[in-house]
């Protein structure tokens, strides 16, 4: 009895001492908190108030027409939480669902119901639906049967995110470029400073796990809108370009190529497209060959070896250069004429017409090989040794060797005459000929015309930027311009010559690892000038790169120039067309659709009156659904994408 009592009082003890060391914490925490109160709040307000950015509007990119060329949009990507529909719900409207999601996603209704029964067996909490979707998808969507019960009974899980799209997909879209993840490039990144805007900060207040609401505050700075770019691209010529290089990539079988086409006058630059050829065999714009890759311009070449002779005095019309049947031996090195046509003794004029390697080394190394640095003045007068300086980023750096340095040897002038030893880009090459076409004066390439806020001009791109007055004089441009014609009318690009859109330039021929003993040799070829020949308006270049099938400027690159001059010569001078050249340039137009149409490759629709090439593509075979009345505004398959029997190509039409 005693024994039992003692453990009684013990256990009194213990709830007692219990209860005060409980009444003691509780008071070293209160004298805790109100001491150290300071963290808990910055503890309490970091996890429901939070700061918050909000993305500024980014702005858009504009054609030369004002028509939209880049802009940013809401897309959707839908998930589905299968726990959070019931039983009931999903067995009583799993078939309604599945047949409204066929006609939309046109898939047959029996792949969502095994994929739907299947994911909510698992009890699959976040199953992707769909991606990207537009807003008139997204509306169609959520009032289907199930997602019309929302996130909490149906399911329907919604995230929102803004998207970059470009309206011309593949068609320059390397042009207009990137500023995300991958860096910067094209306009895009260019000018990104003015298109990103200025993004702005508010509170905002947790109310559940993934809620938040707005707070009132004097600190909230509100976001500031990108401004609107407004580039050179001419869509209608940018199209152009785009088929004339698909269309010889696709029968030549080369690795890649570019167009570039320059405004004379002014410099902007109304078309730049690059393709290359894909793993899927099909081409795509993946990366800006005309400002990045730089390659030895071959015969391009001798036009700038033969002006700057012209200058110096070094030659006249009227000489005689006997090519010793073609070959050359020079150092223990031979040139050739790739082109020789039984021709012995040829003047200048002849010598570019023919593209004579051994005439042009003739020339320049007799009369430059006491001094070399004589020759090589012009090249940097012509600024042919440094960067144009463009507003897109990634132009690579020209190499022009010069006497003195290691890259220099007794052989490397008379190789230079006719491209060797030397490296270009495209771009490059492109603005010394415009200053050709020009009247000796050379411009920086522009793709900018002005730069909007609201409507209003921030800053304007109006006079071409002269990088140099007159690189040459009077009497040899002319003699120049009359070789280029020459070229065309007499030379290596007679096949193409036409009395009704007369051009003049200069093929191109080049060995790309010429160096490598036991390796198949590539080629670059390349056509570049200017049309009309007579007070030219545009000057242009062609780059094709490894083509399989040919590989002189002639076979591969001229076609292309010629179909771009052909299809443009309409145009020029006028700057409204007459009904009836407008039904012909369309009809020429929608030529060249059918021509990818009978490869089975999806050609650009956009632009197009859907009234013209709707019948078209159903008479190919294809089946068309489309929406809206007007042009076709976007294309459901992506332009050079290969296409399948009976396969459906949604169009989008707006007036």
């Amino acid at each position: 009895m005693k024994q039992k009592r003692y453990i009684l009082l013990y256990k009194s003890y213990l709830i007692g001492f219990l209860f005060i060391f409980i009444a003691a914490l509780i008071i070293f925490n209160l004298f805790y908190i109100q001491n150290y109160s300071e963290g808990y709040k910055k503890y309490v307000l970091k996890k429901t108030i939070r700061t918050n950015l909000i993305k500024a509007k980014r702005g858009n990119i504009y054609a030369s027409d004002s028509s939209l060329l880049a802009m940013s949009v809401i897309r959707y990507d839908i998930h589905i939480d299968f726990r959070s529909i019931s039983e009931k719900l999903f067995k009583e409207n799993i078939y309604s669902l599945c047949n409204s999601l066929e006609t939309l996603f046109k898939k047959q209704k029996f792949f969502f119901y095994k994929k739907f029964q299947y994911e909510k067996k698992r009890g699959n909490r976040y199953f992707l639906l769909a991606k990207n979707l537009d807003y008139p998808h997204f509306k169609k969507l959520r009032n289907f049967p199930i997602f019309n019960k929302g996130q909490i009974r149906g399911g329907f899980i919604v995230e929102k995110k803004i998207c970059r799209i470009h309206t011309l997909e593949n068609i320059g879209k390397r042009t207009l470029g990137y500023d995300d993840h991958r860096g910067k490039a094209g306009l895009e990144g260019a000018f990104s400073k003015y298109l990103k805007g200025k993004d702005g900060k508010r509170l905002e207040q947790r109310i559940s796990f993934k809620i938040w609401k707005p707070l009132k505050s004097e600190n909230e700075i509100y976001p500031e809108d990108g401004k609107d770019v407004y580039s050179t691209i001419d869509i209608y010529l940018q199209d152009i370009a785009y088929h004339a290089l698909l269309q010889e990539l696709s029968i030549s079988q080369a690795d890649h190529g570019c167009v570039i086409l320059m405004d004379v006058k002014s410099g902007e630059i109304p078309a730049m497209i690059n393709l290359e050829k894909t793993k899927k065999n099909t081409y795509e714009d993946l990366r800006n060959f005309a400002v990045w890759e730089g390659s030895e311009p071959g015969s391009t070449f001798k036009t700038m070896s033969i002006l700057a002779a012209l200058e110096d005095k070094k030659i006249d019309m009227d000489m005689i250069v006997n090519t010793k049947g073609g070959v050359m031996k020079l150092k223990g090195k031979k040139i050739r004429d790739s082109h020789y046509n039984g021709y012995v003794e040829i003047n200048p004029k002849q010598i570019l017409e023919l593209s004579s390697n051994v005439g042009i080394a003739k020339i320049i190394y007799e009369n430059y090989k006491e001094n070399p640095d004589k020759f090589i003045k012009h090249l940097c007068k012509w600024k042919l040794d440094r960067k144009i300086g463009i507003d897109i980023p990634g132009e690579s750096m020209p190499f022009i060797p010069k006497p003195g340095t290691k890259n220099w040897s007794s052989i490397t002038l008379p190789w230079m005459t006719f491209g060797y030893n030397i490296t270009l880009t495209p771009l490059q090459i492109l603005t010394f000929y415009n200053a050709i076409a020009n009247q000796g004066k050379m411009i920086k390439p522009l793709f900018i015309r002005e730069i909007k806020h609201h409507g209003k001009i921030i800053k304007k791109y109006t006079n071409p930027i002269v990088m140099n007055p007159y690189i040459a004089k009077k009497s040899s441009l002319i003699k120049i311009q009359n070789m280029l014609e020459g070229v065309v009318k007499n030379g290596t690009a007679k096949k193409y010559y036409n009395t009704e859109y007369p051009y003049a330039g200069k093929t191109g021929t080049t060995q790309l690892n010429y160096w490598i003993k036991g390796k198949p040799l590539y080629y670059n070829s390349s056509f570049v000038g200017y049309f009309p020949a007579k007070n030219p308006k545009y000057s242009c270049i062609v780059v094709i790169s490894k083509p399989e099938k040919g590989y002189y400027g002639i076979e591969v690159a001229v076609p292309v120039f010629n179909r771009i001059a052909k299809s443009i010569y309409p145009r020029i001078g006028r700057k409204i067309l007459n009904k009836k050249n407008k039904i012909n340039l369309l009809n020429k137009i929608i030529e060249s659709k059918i021509f990818f149409l009978n490869q089975r490759i999806m050609p650009n629709v956009v632009s197009i009156p859907g009234k013209e090439i709707i019948p078209i593509l159903e008479n190919k075979g294809f089946h068309i659904q489309y929406e809206g009345i007007g042009k076709v505004m976007t294309q459901s398959i992506q332009p050079g994408k290969k296409l399948k029997k009976n396969q459906i190509i949604f169009l989008k039409l707006e007036e």
